[in-house]
């Protein structure tokens, strides 16, 4: 796999119905050389996802990174046997990631309904940060980066990693200052949740291995079009630069 950097490319969502083969053949059209493979659209294909992938990855300039599983999959769930589970599918994940020599696995931090007393919450915490450490040491047992996103407020759930402080605090109380934990920067979260990219890049910024890009009016998640990703990529210096979009439309509206 190729590592030359910056690489830009596209995440590859389980709305999708393109093979691996047939997204690649539409990112290289766009000038795009990098594919992110959400674990979602691994667990709906039928057939071999990394013989499909190494296929891509040997017969083209492109690199790839992961996307851990994040819906229904906790890293801070209070039940110890489900967060047990939610740190397999981590692994899991990791596993593929290093079998093709990927740039690293994005992973979700969690949060908590804020409804739920403090004492609730706080458990939340303590899980999430369970949970990472033990895919971290995972991450370099495999030689494959960690990288732990900025996830969205919502009005509802506040999130560990939402804002700059809360990040940083977050990384603090990690038991683990292993090269192999790294960040992701997504700028339609930061945007969502209140929060200027530039802040992470400024507190971060040296920690940031994969760019999540998309754009939103600041009220919701929306994941439309961004046409300005080079120019905020170019901002924040990431090796991995990657469009998270809903369609192949949204994604050709971003490069043309």
């Amino acid at each position: 796999m190729s590592t030359e950097h910056p690489r830009f490319g596209a995440s590859l969502d389980v709305r999708f119905e393109e093979s691996i083969a047939e997204f690649a053949s539409f990112l290289e059209h766009h000038g795009l050389n990098h594919i992110e493979v959400r674990q979602g659209y691994v667990d709906v294909q039928d057939g071999d996802v990394l013989d499909s992938l190494e296929s891509v990855l040997t017969s083209r300039d492109f690199s790839v990174t992961f996307h851990a599983p994040h819906i229904d999959c906790a890293m801070g769930n209070r039940n110890e046997r489900l967060r047990t589970a939610a740190v397999a599918g981590v692994k899991h994940t990791l596993d593929m990631a290093a079998a093709v020599d990927a740039g690293g696995v994005v992973v979700h931090g969690g949060g908590s309904r804020v409804r739920y007393p403090a004492h609730v919450q706080a458990r939340s915490r303590e899980q999430a940060l369970k949970s990472i450490e033990e895919c971290t040491r995972y991450a370099a047992d495999v030689g494959v980066p960690l990288c732990l996103e900025n996830s969205r407020d919502k009005p509802s759930e506040r999130r560990h990693t939402a804002t700059p402080d809360r990040l940083a605090a977050f990384l603090a109380d990690l038991d683990s200052e292993s090269e192999y934990l790294r960040l992701t920067l997504d700028v339609g979260h930061a945007k969502a949740s209140g929060v200027p990219y530039e802040r992470f890049v400024d507190r971060f910024g040296d920690r940031i291995h994969v760019l999540h890009l998309h754009d939103n009016d600041g009220t919701a998640d929306d994941h439309e079009p961004l046409r300005r990703f080079r120019e905020i990529a170019a901002d924040v210096g990431a090796p991995y630069n990657v469009l998270e979009m809903k369609s192949l439309t949204n994604i050709a509206a971003c490069v043309e």
